[in-house]
């Protein structure tokens, strides 16, 4: 049984007249004869009686116009439904991101688009091992991501590399190291370190070719100022993230000049076609991007 069969058997019921049925559906007369007689034969029934040119339901028949009769209008419901989601989809635009400097601009960003947009912005944070994935199967439609070799080679995507993102470390003010202008990495080597809330896989990995001791995690700015205080370890951290300055107790310094960085990229589909998903690229380009070189 197809749901074309029953629009056409319903067609027939209500106009009692298979010329009739026809006209309105525009198909052939046989081919609405021909489907009411498979549907006769798949039921096992007689749907029918006819009399000259004119048909009339059976007992039988009346009982399946009650039935298709609903199965119809629930079909019908169902794929408004999916119609009204689609439509509502068009105008949610969804992104996704890793946690980075993007964390404390995206506000902004959604605020200023929102007030220019009949679209919303739906905000995800993710790992960045889940962003490829998710908008290849269209989980997301934009991402803020780290600039990966996978990025770069994939050719469905649009990608646009916003800012280059780099870290610093805090260092108790006697320790020597602080002397230093731009102290290699290996200098760091023997000291115990902290981060101030989790380093991206890979430059965590970075760190821990070069240092001998585990590089352990805190999540919060006064832990580290008694870390610092007590003189118990360095605590590195992205350079958004600042701790009071005390200059008596502490020195920030720069690890700009070391390896540890990474670029940080939107990224979306070339074929995404929603609604003022333009627009949101412009507004990304004016609040995001920094002149800045790319590695």
């Amino acid at each position: 049984m197809e749901i074309k069969q029953l629009k056409y058997f319903i067609e027939v019921a209500k106009r009692e007249h298979l010329s009739e049925a026809a006209l309105e559906l525009e198909i052939a007369q046989s081919a609405i004869s021909r489907q009411i007689t498979q549907l006769e034969k798949e039921l096992q029934v007689k749907l029918f009686n006819r009399e000259g040119r004119n048909i009339y339901l059976t007992d039988e028949g009346k009982q399946l116009f009650s039935e298709a009769t609903k199965i119809i209008d629930q079909f019908e419901e169902t794929v408004r439904l999916f119609h009204k989601q689609s439509e509502s989809n068009h105008f949610i635009i969804r992104i996704g991101y890793v946690e980075s400097y993007i964390s404390q601009v995206l506000t902004l960003l959604i605020q200023s688009f929102e007030n220019q947009s009949d679209s919303i912005v739906e905000p995800i944070l993710m790992e960045e091992s889940e962003i490829l994935n998710a908008l290849t199967t269209d989980q997301i439609d934009i991402a803020f991501t780290d600039l990966s070799n996978d990025i770069k080679q994939n050719r469905e995507l649009k990608v646009n590399a916003l800012f280059e993102e780099n870290y610093h470390i805090y260092a108790p003010k006697d320790a020597p190291i602080t002397m230093a202008t731009h102290p290699p990495l290996v200098q760091f080597s023997n000291k115990t370190i902290y981060q101030l809330y989790p380093l991206p896989s890979h430059i965590k990995q970075t760190l821990a070719n070069i240092v001998i001791k585990p590089i352990r995690t805190i999540t919060h700015p006064q832990l580290a100022q008694y870390i610092l205080n007590k003189e118990r370890g360095y605590i590195i951290a992205a350079s958004y993230h600042l701790l009071d300055k005390n200059p008596d107790k502490w020195v920030d310094i720069s690890l700009g000049h070391t390896e540890l960085k990474r670029t940080i990229c939107s990224v979306m589909r070339q074929d995404n076609r929603k609604n003022d998903i333009r627009l949101m690229l412009s507004m990304i380009d004016q609040l995001l991007s920094r002149s800045t070189t790319y590695h």
